[in-house]
């Protein structure tokens, strides 16, 4: 109860409007810095420079907005933005004690769930460059790796727009430069054949 009475205290002598300036003015402008940041495509994947990795496989890279739910509720630009509205909730509501805190609360809350909405809508909009596996398909391409008889490597395939990097299986051995044509997919590998 020394906990309670504390608190009643701070809330109630107004000493809380310190803290809700702090969040608000605190809030607003780091989620400012970001909203600018992510406007010029700052802070994120894009602003680390050029990477080169070659690998096998896929890759899933989580986006900052993510969240933890499938609603993404809870996400960076959400939290920031209860912050900053709990802090202007308790600045405008603050002289009301309890329910001015109750108010900040909600204030913060409805910001969440609306900001949750955005970015939720805006990450809808994205699209994924690349090309399903089953259109490729029937696509021209080059051995990149050679492949043995009966066995693996990779080819590169001309998309017109881009190029893409598979793994090939072929019946017959290929060399490195071989023009080939993809025949058929199967569990992520296609079957070539030469052109």
């Amino acid at each position: 109860m020394i906990v309670l009475s504390t608190i009643s205290e701070f809330v109630n002598n107004g000493r809380i409007m310190s803290v809700y300036w702090g969040f608000a003015i605190g809030g607003t402008v780091i989620f400012a810095i970001t909203a600018i940041a992510a406007l010029f495509g700052l802070g994120g994947a894009e602003s680390s420079g050029d990477i080169d990795v070659d690998m096998d496989g896929e890759i899933d890279i989580v986006h900052p907005d993510s969240g933890i739910f499938a609603f993404k509720l809870i996400s960076f630009r959400s939290i920031l933005a209860f912050i900053a509205m709990f802090g202007w909730g308790g600045v405008v509501f603050g002289e009301y004690r309890w329910k001015g805190l109750g108010a900040a609360f909600g204030c913060g809350l409805v910001t969440m769930v609306i900001t949750a909405f955005l970015i939720r809508f805006i990450l809808k909009l994205q699209q994924n460059g690349t090309r399903a596996n089953a259109s490729l398909v029937g696509k021209n391409g080059t051995v990149y790796l050679a492949i043995p008889a009966g066995g693996r490597g990779k080819v590169v395939l001309d998309l017109g727009d881009s190029t893409r990097e598979i793994t090939a299986y072929s019946d017959v051995a290929l060399a490195k430069g071989d023009p080939v044509v993809t025949t058929a997919l199967n569990a992520e590998v296609f079957t070539v054949k030469p052109l």
